[in-house]
C-alpha cells in the first residue's frame, strides 16, 4: 500500500499519474482550490525528493514513461479499484485546474472509455487531427495518443498489459482502441472543450534519457503482433460524430422572445393582485 501525502483529500474519483522530470509543468494543474484528481508523481530524475510537495502518491523510479507506469501499477493494484478514470500525461503539458476538471467532468458524463484533451492549436504535435475544434466539445474518434490518454478504470484494465510491451510507447496508441473501445462508436473521444498546450518539441527526456531507445522497432513489433498494419495508416482519422453547440434558430428565438413578452405581462398582473391584497 503507498501512504498519501497530508495535503491529499479522500474520496476523489480522478487519478492523475505523471512520470515527471525536473522541469515538469504540473503545478499549474493544481494552482487552483478544489480539483477533482489526485496527483500521483512519480519522479525520473536524479534530486532527491523533487515535486514530492506538489504530489498526493509520490516515488523515484528512473526509466521510460510506459514500462514504469505497468510497474507503478502491478506494484500498487489497489488504485486500480479506488478510482473511476486514470490520466498518463506527459509533464509538458500546460493546463488549469479548471480545465483539468473539466476534462474530468465531460469525460464521465458522457461515459467515455478512452480519450484525450485535444491539443492547442500552437502546441507542438505529430497528429493536426488532434488540434483542437473550437467549435466542437468533442469528436467520438478511434485514436488518441499516448502523450496524455485518459482511461476509464475497465478499459485501463483491459489495457494495462500492453504498457510494458513498448519501452518508447510507440504502437500502443494504435492497440487501445481496439482493447478499450469494446465496438461502441461512442466509446473514445478527443475532447476539445478542454485543451492542453504542449509545450515543448515531440521526444524530449525520453530519448535524451534513453538513448538506446528504438521507438520504429517498437512500433513495428505492436502492429505485427495486433495485425494493425492497416489501421496505423488510417485509423486516426476516423470520425464516429461530434458534440457541439449550435445558435438556435429564427424562429427559437422569436418564439422565446414573445414566451418571455408573456411571462412579463403575467408578473406584472401578478405584483398588481399582491399590492391591491395589502
Amino acid at each position: 500500500m503507498i501512504t498519501p501525502s497530508p495535503l491529499h483529500t479522500p474520496n476523489r474519483r480522478n487519478l492523475v499519474i505523471l512520470r515527471a522530470g525536473d522541469g515538469s509543468l504540473h503545478r499549474g494543474w493544481i494552482a487552483e482550490p478544489n480539483r477533482d484528481f489526485d496527483l500521483f508523481i512519480s519522479y525520473y530524475g536524479k534530486q532527491a525528493d523533487m515535486h514530492r510537495a506538489d504530489a498526493d502518491y509520490y516515488e523515484q523510479r528512473p526509466g521510460p514513461k510506459w514500462s514504469c507506469i505497468a510497474d507503478l501499477l502491478s506494484e500498487h493494484p489497489e488504485l486500480l479499484n479506488q478510482y473511476d478514470a486514470f490520466w498518463f500525461p506527459d509533464d509538458d503539458l500546460a493546463a488549469t485546474t479548471e480545465t483539468l476538471n473539466r476534462m474530468f467532468g465531460l469525460f464521465h458524463g458522457f461515459a467515455l472509455a478512452l480519450a484525450q484533451p485535444a491539443l492547442t492549436r500552437d502546441s507542438y504535435h505529430s497528429w493536426d487531427v488532434l488540434l483542437q475544434r473550437p467549435e466542437h466539445i468533442l469528436r467520438f474518434t478511434s485514436f488518441v495518443e499516448v502523450m496524455a490518454p485518459l482511461f476509464e478504470k475497465s478499459a485501463l484494465k483491459a489495457c494495462l498489459h500492453t504498457f510494458g510491451q513498448s519501452r518508447s510507447g510507440w504502437g500502443l496508441d494504435w492497440v487501445w482502441p481496439h482493447l478499450a473501445g469494446r465496438g461502441r462508436k461512442d466509446a473514445i473521444a478527443v475532447l476539445d472543450a478542454t485543451p492542453v498546450k504542449h509545450t515543448r518539441p515531440l521526444g524530449g527526456d525520453l530519448y535524451r534519457n534513453n538513448p538506446e531507445m528504438d521507438p520504429r522497432s517498437d512500433e513495428a513489433r505492436i502492429l505485427q503482433e495486433y495485425d494493425l498494419g492497416a489501421a496505423r495508416w488510417t485509423q486516426k482519422y476516423l470520425l464516429h460524430g461530434i458534440v457541439t453547440t449550435c445558435k438556435p434558430s429564427l424562429w427559437e428565438r422569436v418564439l422565446l422572445a414573445l414566451r418571455q413578452l408573456n411571462a412579463k405581462r403575467r408578473q406584472r398582473r401578478y405584483q398588481a393582485r399582491t399590492r391591491s391584497a395589502t
